[in-house]
């Protein structure tokens, strides 16, 4: 990456923003779509020097702001495909600011595997505890279900289908069917389980204080403090502008509804971090009740 980062990267005030690496997965930046082709060529050309190769059928073009598709490039009788929609590492990123089709998706996803493990829900072999708590539902979906939650910006439509999945496989191994009219507080105080948006919350406390504390010059920080920034008007360029489209309510807004102070306050007591663990949300506390 060091040895083609000059010809890659978008900028945001004085700080550029090259790429995102895990493992053998990498994410390049470019702010003009006409330099996509020389890029990859220079991608391509610093691999080679390690014995490495970029596999172009797994490779994807794509806009995750405002504006138009790229068009396909035409990578050594490659074709690099643009598309709207990409996995990475788990998750769909979609152009477009908004985690719903990924909320519907992840639904999907879990659901499937509350469905595979219905032998294990009628298994009187094993407690309810064991079943929701220790191994099963937990670990095997509510993990998928979440994945990535913390970096969501929910509506109250998605956190409501949510919650709504959560609650109907609490019922399903609690093997109560619709006729049952069982309430969902009745549910609960069998399950003992948290709200699925009060777990969110959390996540998203622990990301935030996490991204904080990283030193200045990592990425992940660079590029909260300018979210952090705009959320305070604070421009990172005096000609910058935003991006056409309609406002959406941002990561930033939803971190301060979950605390009900600004950013600005949370920022300060990040540092802290015994302050910062007692700024929780309530987690344990409903989990308990």
């Amino acid at each position: 990456m060091r040895q083609c980062r000059g010809k890659l990267g978008i900028q945001v005030g004085s700080s550029t923003f090259t790429d995102i690496d895990y493992a053998n997965d990498a994410v390049i930046f470019t702010a003009d779509p006409a330099e996509w082709e020389e890029m990859l060529l220079s991608y391509e050309t610093a691999a080679n020097t390690t014995g490495l190769h970029c596999n172009w059928q797994k490779t994807k073009v794509q806009n995750v702001g405002a504006g138009p598709a790229p068009t396909s490039v035409q990578i050594e009788n490659q074709l690099v495909e643009s598309v709207t929609k990409f996995t990475y590492l788990g998750s769909d990123v979609v152009s477009g600011s908004s985690p719903t089709p990924e909320v519907h998706r992840r639904i999907g996803l879990a659901n499937s595997i509350v469905g595979q493990l219905d032998g294990v829900w009628r298994n009187r072999r094993l407690s309810l505890n064991t079943k929701l708590r220790l191994y099963i539902y937990t670990s095997l979906v509510q993990s998928v279900l979440l994945h990535g939650t913390e970096t969501w910006t929910l509506t109250k439509d998605d956190t409501a289908r949510l919650q709504a999945f959560h609650m109907k496989a609490q019922r399903r191994i609690l093997n109560i069917k619709r006729y049952d009219f069982v309430t969902n507080d009745s549910v609960q105080s069998q399950t003992k389980l948290t709200d699925l948006p009060l777990i969110i919350t959390d996540r998203r406390h622990s990301l935030l204080g996490h991204v904080c504390r990283l030193p200045p010059d990592v990425p992940a920080h660079n590029m909260l403090q300018h979210c952090v920034n705009l959320s305070q008007d604070r421009c990172p360029a005096p000609d910058w502008k935003r991006p056409p489209g309609q406002s959406r309510k941002t990561w930033i807004q939803q971190v301060e509804e979950d605390h009900g102070c600004t950013i600005d306050s949370l920022w300060s007591s990040v540092q802290d971090r015994s302050l910062w663990r007692s700024l929780r949300p309530s987690l344990v506390k409903h989990s308990s009740e």
